[in-house]
């Protein structure tokens, strides 16, 4: 049997960027939560009517081009929704009963883009793709990086941490 490493690294960088895309960013978050917010009330729902989970399936195509960011994005949302709610009932499972089904609605919450929704340029350039709104594309956010991180970047999160990072 081979043995396979997987090697994950994390790093926190600040950028900057201009005011206009910083409020971008910050309108990212707040739709973001509008997505996790959707995910609660559809599950609420569905679960009520049919005494069943909603599914990735589903949420995926009751979320698919409803919101102005990366397609990616949404669907990273609906993943740690799906996530989230199989954590809970692994540990209830296990007897850990005081742990609750996702429920809290959100103002803000942290955006994703995953490999397809970003693009590395030259001097820590990075550019966010938002993706289409009324079949057009979007103009990305840029930000700027002082020094990009060693190796290949797989996913961007942003993260809000007394500012965004």
């Amino acid at each position: 049997m081979q043995e396979v490493f997987v090697i994950i690294r994390v790093y926190k960088l600040n950028f900057h960027t201009s005011q206009e895309n910083l409020n971008r960013l910050y309108a990212c978050n707040r739709i973001s939560a509008q997505i996790w917010n959707q995910c609660l009330e559809l599950a609420k729902d569905h679960y009520q009517k049919t005494n069943t989970w909603l599914n990735r399936k589903e949420l995926h195509l009751t979320t698919k081009g409803q919101y102005p960011i990366h397609s990616q994005s949404i669907q990273a949302v609906y993943e740690r929704y799906l996530d989230a709610r199989e954590n809970a009932r692994k540990a209830r499972v296990l007897g850990y009963t005081q742990i609750r089904y996702p429920y809290k609605e959100k103002n803000h919450y942290n955006t994703k883009w995953k490999k397809d929704g970003f693009r590395i340029g030259e001097k820590g350039r990075i550019e966010l793709s938002l993706g289409l709104l009324e079949g057009k594309r979007q103009k990305p956010i840029i930000v700027h990086l002082a020094k990009l991180p060693p190796g290949q970047m797989k996913e961007i999160e942003l993260v809000y941490d007394r500012g965004l990072n």
